[in-house]
């Protein structure tokens, strides 16, 4: 059980952000978290995992938040499997109405996948209208895989390298800091490996926000869909080599569009009123 009330109960939602959000004038991608987790009622917890200075970014979320009219902000680390796994910090996790995943190295995150406090978030987050985001490498660790690094100008096996995630997300590889970092080809790279994955590349100060198996783009940035599942793929004899990859589709969607990752479709402006 959980400590939110019949009348706090929302539907949950996932906001994925590219990083570098927007946190000095209080729009964007992290007013939308605060206004989707219950506005000035919101419980936030930040979970810093992923970062080396977990005080510092701990205390930056904190001044954001309470400038948008949140008075309960939390710091969670989670360092290691033990903590995600005790009792103190699994009765965090339960009164909060929004989880926030910071940035930093994702592959700090691994140690979280599969723990008691993986668990209780995807309980939550499908049934009991929790908000979860994540930004940077908490934003990648969201799929049920994710990308630990890798650099490069080829698409290439060499060029990415992936884990598993949180699985709060299915079927679908995030990358970060997209047209920013040139990311492109590890994009394309992680999912030649596995063309059944759809892959989604987030802008800074840019975000999906995902619920029902679709999600809306806000923030000032692009999003890139690599969608593979009809391509075809000839792999390289060496991993530093590059890949063949035909009939791959790509989608760029600004802020407004929507994606629909079932039916893997893009469209303009809002959901259709008879989908409601």
């Amino acid at each position: 059980m959980t400590d939110i009330t019949e009348e706090e109960r929302r539907d949950g939602r996932l906001l994925v952000i590219g990083g570098a959000e927007n946190r000095t004038c209080g729009t964007g991608p992290l007013k939308e978290f605060v206004s989707l987790a219950g506005a000035d009622q919101s419980r936030i917890v930040v979970v810093t995992t992923a970062t080396e200075k977990p005080e510092q970014v701990a205390a930056e979320y904190a001044q954001v938040f309470h400038r948008l009219g949140v008075t309960s902000v939390t710091e969670l680390r989670l360092p290691h499997r033990a903590v995600a796994d005790s009792t103190d910090s699994l009765d965090v996790l339960r009164k909060a109405t929004g989880v926030l995943f910071s940035g930093g190295d994702q592959s700090r995150i691994r140690s979280l996948v599969g723990s008691k406090a993986n668990a209780l978030l995807r309980q939550r987050l499908n049934g009991d209208g929790l908000v979860i985001a994540g930004t940077s490498a908490g934003a990648t660790a969201m799929g049920r895989w994710m990308i630990l690094g890798g650099d490069g100008h080829e698409v290439a096996a060499s060029t990415v390298r992936i884990g598993p995630g949180l699985g709060l997300l299915d079927d679908v590889l995030i990358d970060m800091h997209f047209a920013e970092r040139g990311r492109l080809p590890r994009l394309l790279s992680g999912i030649a490996l596995d063309t059944l994955r759809l892959g989604v590349g987030i802008d800074e100060d840019t975000a999906i926000v995902v619920r029902e198996g679709r999600f809306e783009v806000i923030g000032s940035g692009v999003v890139t869909i690599v969608d593979a599942d009809q391509a075809t793929v000839g792999y390289a004899e060496c991993d530093d080599d590059p890949m063949a990859l035909f009939d791959v589709r790509l989608h760029l969607l600004p802020a407004g569009c929507w994606f629909d990752m079932e039916q893997r479709k893009p469209w303009f402006g809002p959901v259709p009123a008879a989908e409601e």
